[in-house]
């Protein structure tokens, strides 16, 4: 169910950027859909740093590898190359990283990530509940295990109100039962 590479032989007709959270506490949900929102706009409004940018970049170029590292992978890689036109992938990847520039990175950010085209599923216990303190922008609350910089703290005061802009007539509650139907 949880993978941190993506399936060769998927070939995909359109991008997608997902964002996805480990699990956290029921009570801790309103809290994190509000910090992930927070950092996602900021995102969206600033795009990367050069100092981000680069250790990204640095950290995709080397991680391509593994994504081939084995024989199953190295030919599932191969056909999607052939199906969309491009050379070997690890070294067309190597090749295409080491072109990318912060500007082109920032252009993509501004002109595709945008909040107003977001879909959000969260699994939960009580859903009708987080469902309400969603849309009426309830005050979140966080409580961690262990103590935290004040700089999070600071941080934390904007997210505890950050706004969620959506209706109650825009939120599903799909229970379980149906998920997979």
């Amino acid at each position: 169910m949880y993978q941190f590479q993506p399936d060769p032989n998927l070939a995909r007709t359109q991008q997608i950027f997902q964002i996805w959270i480990r699990p956290v506490q029921p009570e801790n949900a309103n809290f994190t859909l509000r910090a992930t929102l927070y950092e996602y706009e900021k995102l969206a409004k600033n795009g990367l740093d050069e100092k981000t940018f680069e250790e990204t970049r640095d950290f995709l170029t080397k991680y391509v590898n593994i994504l081939t590292q084995t024989k199953d992978a190295e030919l599932g890689y191969a056909l999607d190359s052939r199906f969309y036109g491009i050379p070997n992938y690890n070294e067309y990847m190597k090749a295409q990283l080491a072109k990318l520039t912060l500007a082109d990175v920032n252009r993509a950010i501004k002109t595709h990530l945008a909040s107003d085209k977001m879909r959000i599923v969260m699994i939960t216990k009580d859903a009708a509940a987080l469902r309400d303190a969603i849309v009426n922008n309830r005050t979140a609350t966080i409580a961690y295990a262990a103590p935290k910089p004040q700089e999070i703290l600071d941080e934390d005061k904007i997210i505890f109100t950050y706004p969620i802009r959506v209706k109650a007539a825009d939120v599903t509650i799909t229970p379980v039962g149906r998920v997979f139907e």
